[in-house]
């Protein structure tokens, strides 16, 4: 076929064209081409010796795309511009050749620039022309091969013009609807003519658009009948959110809302989550197809019936997204169902979208992946200016030391400054790993190509970098570098290298060290925060400074050793156990909890929790204290008042000695804002009062792990040396963590102190009335505070800063949260776009498919039970045998772990401390479970299973 392409049917096609063998591939291998300004690129294939040159326009091309894709398209055929060039408009020329008086007609130009300004009268000739010309035989005859009698089509444009990333010609061209074969010729004549109406050709001219004279191709498709319609957006073209998209659907035809007649249903589908947010209309009218007079008829049928059920949009949804990852930018589509079918019937570029991007004139170079992974255990949602403040330096400096540990050069790091001082970020008031900085820290170590998979595993990062130029400060500092340089580095890092072998059999000598340095200058009697003025706390804090972030060598080290062993015992247990690996190494690295700091707390709630049980007047004591919620803040500030909370001595002995040892750890307890349990102790009473009516006490600590991971090596079939090797890096395995939890809780006394100082220093600045509370000093950065003691600051008016943050800080509270992976590109203001990596990342793990969930397995065991829901403990009433699910914990609900049966987690890796603790525990645990607050509601009955990570919802 000459001037027609058809997809109705291939095979009957070929049979009707009557090809030769060598001519019938013509049919299924046809190409379009695109006209650039004045170039063409031309199709070169020959039919009976003649060339075929053809155009199909953007729509048809992503009509056939979608077609080859496997989408449901209605059937369709493409009258191509090639007869309108070799018949038609060969005649026009031939007649304004004749006339003279108009000179040659070439281009549009040709017809705008006109001599005497005569382009109407010469676009209303070619009119004429065009609607006079009889159409040839063999242009009629290929047309009757594609057109049935008593079916109806949809004729529309398909320009080259049309939808392209330079202009829009969208809703210019004419369009008809329910035309029957005898109507075809008039029709495509029309959609020929409608190129030289007045109002596209001034929309041309305006636009300087300026090539050859042609007309659209003609898309000749058979329409559908739908009982519910609409258009969709892969991403949301309001906010330019792409984890978002918008759904609009109506009964009937979709023509109301394209034409902006009708207000459908409007469904926002999050990708990442599986979760929509819905708008329900009332649709007023029906917009139906009348075949037999040829129009759309209008029902009225004022329902609130939703349009989409939840099958549907599932369906549409998934299409959306593989229409976009095939076109790999967002889409702006028409949708419809028909018997249960869904037909796409239209997809294009959203060029609004990428208009909006234009403006913003982003800088491509500053791209940046930010991933919350493991850090959102110590800062989950909004953190306060001073917090990470303090953070930023602490972790710019800790790594810089770690760096000069591991034997990196004086250059490299002067030239790694940049990526030091930028591991975190805070957008939207929410903590990130600016994780590209991460991989690019991790190749100054020993074994970087095996380090960064070691660290995606610690960290709980779902895949792995790749395309990006992670070496370039490397190379930019040994562009600097001699000869001489460059191999001490090497040699350097060689001897670092060995220094970290050597430090894994000395490390925990070195740890006790670093202990004794914490206490000996946290809780020297002659730094009294309370008697020191604000110059003399400043000062205080920058010994603290001094003295331990510069000799923070030993937590980064033993990091950096849990990291390795980990890795490789998981890899060597992955190699040589044949079933469940995964879940074998979990009970391989699990441990008792003995010497283990971070699991004392439990074992003194369940001491106050026994010495309550015990004692009816000391029960009716602590509920008297739980009920005088309001006071209780107020009349325990003293610690003396703590040693005598109650009248029994035994409970105020261990209570005291806790609120000595732990009274820093809290909820959040890494965030300087956050009250600590000596501040408000109404949580912790609260907790042991649960646990001393609770009938689950030891229920936990029944499981033999010893024996259960001596059987693991008995029935390992290996040999001798391949299981010692694997009991070796176990035990250091299991040796660091240990470890890693202990320097954790130096850590909290840390961040304990600096939070006390910065405390002190904000009464001395109410009373100097720059602030108008003390708590205002968290929405203030460190620099910003220091500065009005030095200063040094450039705005002094704090209570205004105050105020216009905590403004600032109630919007990032209300506004939607980022996801847990996201790239940037160029500067990061106010409102910055994004593009979420979740869903690629994450995949199906997010769905709750056949009331089925999934994440990673961390503690064997098989519970179930009834959901609870927590986001704070401190918060929600948590009771015996609640499968407890979070976003993520941190130290501080060990307290919580006596009373619950099991955990899910939706942060976290196998190292997480929700893993590490459940495991000691002995607490069926799984973590990773992406959308796991959302998708499971308090109240819901569940089962899993700790090992295999699977979740299912089940009948009470």
């Amino acid at each position: 076929m000459k001037y027609i392409y058809s997809l109705i049917d291939k095979d009957k096609l070929k049979k009707k064209a009557n090809l030769k063998d060598d001519e019938k591939n013509i049919v299924k291998k046809w190409e379009f081409y695109n006209i650039d300004k004045n170039k063409e690129k031309k199709d070169k294939s020959k039919i009976n010796g003649t060339e075929v040159f053809w155009n199909l326009g953007k729509k048809a091309e992503n009509l056939k795309e979608l077609y080859e894709q496997g989408f449901n398209v209605p059937d369709f055929s493409v009258v191509t511009d090639t007869y309108f060039k070799e018949v038609i408009l060969k005649d026009i020329r031939d007649y304004f050749e004749k006339k003279g008086e108009y000179g040659e007609i070439s281009d549009w130009n040709s017809i705008f620039y006109n001599e005497g300004h005569k382009e109407k009268k010469i676009t209303e000739t070619i009119m004429e022309l065009i609607e006079e010309k009889k159409l040839q035989e063999d242009f009629l005859t290929e047309l009757g091969e594609v057109v049935e009698e008593g079916k109806y089509y949809a004729v529309r444009s398909s320009s080259i013009e049309e939808d392209s990333k330079a202009f829009s010609f969208a809703g210019q061209f004419e369009t008809f609807l329910y035309v029957k074969k005898e109507e075809m010729e008039e029709k495509i004549k029309k959609i020929w003519n409608s190129s030289f109406s007045p109002h596209i050709m001034e929309y041309r001219k305006k636009g300087k658009i300026n090539n050859e004279i042609n007309v659209p191709a003609v898309i000749i498709q058979e329409m559908v009948n739908p009982e519910k319609a609409g258009v969709a957006f892969s991403v949301n073209p309001i906010n330019g959110n792409s984890d978002e998209m918008v759904i609009s659907g109506v009964f009937g035809l979709g023509t109301g809302i394209v034409d902006g007649d009708e207000d459908g249903d409007l469904y926002i589908y999050s990708k990442s989550t599986g979760k929509v947010n819905k708008e329900i209309k009332t649709k007023n009218i029906r917009q139906v197809m009348d075949f037999e007079a040829k129009k759309i008829k209008r029902e009225v049928i004022n329902t609130e019936e939703e349009v989409l059920t939840g099958e549907e949009l599932s369906k549409l949804a998934e299409s959306i997204m593989d229409i976009e990852k095939y076109y790999k930018s967002p889409q702006d589509m028409e949708w419809a169902f028909e018997g249960g079918k869904l037909y796409i019937l239209q997809s294009r570029p959203i060029t609004t979208l990428e208009k909006s991007g234009e403006e913003k004139d982003l800088n491509e170079t500053n791209t940046i992946i930010w991933d919350n992974s493991n850090i959102v255990e110590s800062y989950p949602e909004i953190t306060l200016p001073l917090t990470f403040s303090f953070i930023k330096g602490a972790y710019s400096s800790v790594y810089k030391q770690f760096s000069k540990v591991v034997g990196v050069p004086e250059k490299v790091m002067l030239s790694y400054q940049p990526i030091y001082d930028n591991m975190l970020g805070l957008l939207k008031g929410r903590v990130y790993y600016n994780l590209l900085n991460w991989y690019k820290l991790l190749l100054l170590f020993p074994n970087a190509k095996n380090n960064s998979k070691f660290m995606e595993q610690m960290m709980g990062v779902k895949k792995e970098l790749s395309q990006e130029a992670l070496k370039e400060n490397i190379i930019e500092a040994e562009g600097t570098m001699s000869l001489f340089e460059k191999v001490r580095g090497k040699l350097e890092k060689i001897r670092a290298g060995t220094s970290l072998f050597i430090n894994m059999f000395f490390i925990e000598g070195k740890a006790k060290k670093f202990y004794a340095l914490i206490n000996e200058n946290l809780y020297n009697k002659k730094y009294n925060l309370k008697k020191m003025d604000i110059v003399e706390l400043k000062k205080y804090y920058t010994y603290l400074e001094n003295k331990f972030l510069n000799k923070w060598d030993i937590p980064i080290i033993n990091d950096f050793l849990v990291m390795i062993w980990f890795g490789i015992s998981k890899k060597l247990t992955e190699k040589y156990v044949g079933e469940n690996p995964e879940e074998v190494h979990n009970i391989l690295i699990a441990q008792k909890g003995e010497d283990m700091v971070s699991v004392e707390p439990s074992k003194y709630m369940e001491k106050l929790g026994n010495i309550i049980r015990s004692s009816p007047y000391l029960q009716k004591e602590i509920e008297d204290i739980i009920g005088s919620e309001g006071t209780l803040s107020e009349n325990l500030k003293k610690k003396a008042d703590l040693e005598k909370i109650t009248t029994n001595e035994e409970f105020n002995r261990i209570f005291t000695e806790y609120m000595e040892k732990f009274g820093d750890r809290t909820v959040h307890e890494l965030k300087l804002e956050s009250f600590t349990l000596r501040e408000n102790p109404l949580f912790f009473l609260k907790m042991a009062y649960s646990i001393s009516r609770s009938s689950m006490e030891k229920v936990h600590m029944e499981r033999d792990i010893s024996r259960e991971q001596e059987k693991i090596f008995e029935g390992l079939k290996i040999g001798g040396l391949r299981k010692y090797i694997l009991k070796k890096s176990i035990n250091y395995a299991k040796k660091f963590i240990k470890l890693r939890e202990n320097l954790r809780y130096e850590r909290t006394k840390v961040f304990g102190m600096v939070r006390n100082i910065m405390k002190e220093m904000a009464v001395h600045l109410k009373k100097a009335d720059i602030i108008t509370d003390e708590r205002d000093i968290f929405y203030l950065t460190l620099w910003e505070v220091f500065g009005v003691i030095d200063g040094v600051t450039v705005d002094t008016d704090l209570r205004e800063i105050v105020r216009l943050r905590k403004k600032q800080y109630e919007k990032y509270e209300n506004s939607h949260v980022l996801p847990d992976r996201f790239l940037t590109r160029g500067f990061l203001g106010e409102d910055f776009y994004y593009e979420d990596l979740t869903v690629r990342n994450y995949g199906e793990e997010n769905k709750l498919t056949e009331g089925k969930l999934k994440g990673t397995g961390c503690s064997k065991g098989i519970v179930k039970g009834k959901v609870r829901v927590v986001l704070n403990p401190m918060n929600t009433q948590i009771e015996e045998g609640d499968i407890v699910v979070t976003k993520s914990t941190d130290p501080s609900w060990v307290m919580v772990f006596p009373l619950i049966s099991g955990l899910i987690v939706e942060k976290g890796s196998l190292l997480s401390h929700s893993a590490i603790i459940s495991r000691e525990m002995n607490i069926p645990a799984i973590v990773g479970v992406t959308g796991a607050t959302s998708l499971l509601k308090t109240g819901d009955y569940i089962q899993f299973d700790g090992s295999t990570g699977v979740i299912r919802k089940i009948n009470s």
